[in-house]
């Protein structure tokens, strides 16, 4: 096992592990992980020659180096597509990254049994009190942080509640921490439709059912031709009905938001797909995350400012979020999956919501974009009526025994989510470092939330 940690972005670290193994023929194979990037996968090749080692992670990724005399680090270099090459050290290691305790103790031992303590005020703009005895005394609260703690829910990082207005409760595990920055993932999206909404609200995008399309005039010669023109509406509800192809495992070379991240031009892909050939524009929701990085490209053309530019100075400094960071592909500001921000940041996006777009008193999103942006437009599925989109915010119907509570969310990959249940005045989120958890055994999903959290918070 080998270890270094790299700066994919701009701001932010993460963590590289590989394991390489040797069979009994001789030949060399290995495993790499991100953790903080959700990101993990065999590596393509490995080959290994007297002190030379390389490895083909994928992707174009290739990193060459050399075994040093003693065998305790590898020194080389790593070519990712687009990036400048990147000097690493990796040093021989015992563990996975993300296979640590959920907590420790000021022992250094695992901590097994929670104990509430309340959240610290920070001065970051969060009121904080703390539980009532009647919630902190759940029994079902209590059961599942002690399986947290426990290695139950391995990759869970932050849960964080706020119930009205105030932080009440705030627990990190793993890789979390108050000020480590976290992917979102495709949360980012309902961040997008926020920067849209304020840019809505200033006039500067009027018309949500004018060709999206007419915001890249400079792609007219890639830009698919067709009598029907999806719009910003049907870009927003993603139901711009475009031959898409995303419901299958990210790992598959087939999924088209895979092989738009590894084009070389992220709106040209998105421009350049045909139109279903059954669908129509806002028929139909499909899930195309294609749509998302164009809503990017159009608040570029509306504002003449790239997304995280636009974010800073707007919905970021209003809600104090000063510290962030953003992944940019190709030029372009990846609105569809590449933010990064603190817990508690995110938590005050949730609670902004929830109160129609005021933080702290200041309107900073029109009430009129919250209400349109977080309604049910479009159903997932015409089996299931509980669950449905809206503008880059999904909306679903929590169940506990007779009673139904709305509830509007934002959804990462990998186990991101921002829930707000409106008639609890309740925010909850949690983070999780999960990418290959496919059945959800080792993430607080949405049955943990119907079971737990709401009942313990009614």
């Amino acid at each position: 096992m080998w270890h270094t940690e790299l700066e994919t972005i701009p701001g932010f670290r993460s963590a590289l592990d590989i394991q390489l193994s040797q069979d009994i023929t001789g030949k060399w194979s290995g495993r790499f992980e991100i953790p903080e990037l959700m990101a993990a996968s065999e590596l393509q090749a490995v080959i290994v020659r007297d002190s030379k080692v390389e490895l083909n992670l994928g992707g174009g990724a290739a990193f060459k180096g050399a075994l040093s005399g003693d065998k305790k680090t590898i020194k080389g270099v790593l070519s990712v597509p687009g990036q400048k090459p990147e000097n690493l050290t990796f040093t021989k290691f015992s563990h996975w990254s993300a296979q640590v305790p959920a907590r420790t103790g000021k022992d250094g031992q695992p901590v097994k049994n929670w104990k509430y303590q309340p959240p610290m005020a920070t001065g970051d703009g969060w009121r904080v009190r703390p539980l009532p005895k009647t919630v902190v005394g759940s029994e079902s609260l209590n059961e599942l942080f002690d399986q947290i703690l426990q290695g139950k829910f391995h990759g869970l990082d932050a849960f964080l509640v706020a119930q009205h207005g105030e932080l009440v409760l705030e627990e990190y595990f793993y890789l979390g921490g108050r000020e480590r920055l976290h992917s979102i993932q495709s949360a980012t999206k309902s961040v997008t439709s926020l920067l849209f909404g304020i840019a809505h609200d200033q006039g500067l995008i009027k018309n949500l059912d004018k060709p999206l399309k007419s915001y890249f005039p400079q792609y007219a010669d890639s830009t698919e031709k067709s009598a029907s023109s999806p719009t910003l509406r049907h870009a927003l509800t993603m139901s711009a009905a475009l031959d898409w192809t995303e419901d299958i495992p990210y790992s598959d070379p087939k999924n088209d938001a895979v092989r738009m991240n590894q084009s070389s031009d992220l709106y040209k892909y998105v421009l350049s797909k045909k139109p279903d050939p059954v669908d129509k524009p806002g028929s139909r929701f499909e899930y195309n995350s294609g749509l998302s990085i164009l809503l990017g490209g159009v608040l570029l053309n509306a504002t003449g400012k790239p997304a995280d530019t636009y974010a800073r100075e707007t919905l970021f400094k209003s809600l104090g979020i000063d510290h962030f960071a953003w992944t940019i592909l190709g030029g372009k500001v990846h609105t569809g999956g590449g933010l990064f921000v603190r817990p508690r940041d995110l938590l005050k996006i949730g609670q902004m919501v929830l109160d129609s777009g005021k933080w702290n008193g200041q309107q900073v999103v029109s009430k009129d974009w919250i209400k349109e942006s977080t309604a049910f437009v479009l159903p997932i599925t015409k089996e299931n009526k509980d669950f449905g989109y809206g503008y880059q915010w999904w909306r679903g119907t929590a169940r506990t025994g007779v009673n139904a509570f709305p509830v509007i969310y934002a959804a990462g990959y990998g186990g991101q989510m921002l829930y707000i249940v409106p008639d609890l005045d309740l925010v909850v989120l949690t983070f999780h470092h999960n990418p290959t958890d496919n059945d959800g055994s080792h993430s607080i999903t949405w049955k943990n939330m119907e079971s737990v959290v709401i009942p313990s918070f009614r």
